[in-house]
């Protein structure tokens, strides 16, 4: 009975090891301009990029002296080229500012697409029939 615990336990063990999570070493990612991620306003930069995978699922992370910034979560994209250099794909919003939209590692030929904020839900009036009190929402 003891050696099926033993066994069970060390199973376990293995099981955990495999699903853990990969740590890549963190590596320098410049940043030319100032960007928000996840709705934070990083300012332009070199900041380090840590990244932890569990399969496709990515988190990212920004350092900037040893102070954590902004993290925000995303999945690994294959293509078909590696990349020469590090570059980030940022889309402009209507206020000016950029959202980091995508991650491009040197040496890799896969991308970090990060999840897109929550959508923006904006309340929108609605053909009612005279009351006044309906409304309804309209997703972007």
């Amino acid at each position: 009975m003891k050696f099926r615990s033993v066994v069970l336990a060390a199973l376990i063990l293995v099981a955990s090891l495999a699903a853990s999570a990969k740590m890549n070493p963190p590596r320098h990612l410049s940043l030319d301009r100032d960007i928000t991620v996840n709705g934070v306003t990083v300012p332009r930069g070199m900041y380090a990029l840590s990244l932890e995978t569990h399969g496709v699922s990515v988190h990212a992370a920004l350092w900037k002296d040893g102070r954590f910034i902004v993290s925000a979560h995303g999945t690994w994209v294959r293509h078909g080229v590696k990349y020469r250099e590090d570059a980030v794909l940022l889309q402009v919003n209507s206020d000016g500012t950029r959202s980091l939209l995508e991650i491009r590692l040197a040496g890799s030929a896969k991308t970090i697409v990060l999840d897109n904020e929550s959508p923006v839900l904006h309340v929108a009036p609605t053909p009612t029939a005279g009351n006044g009190a309906a409304a309804g929402w309209v997703q972007d």
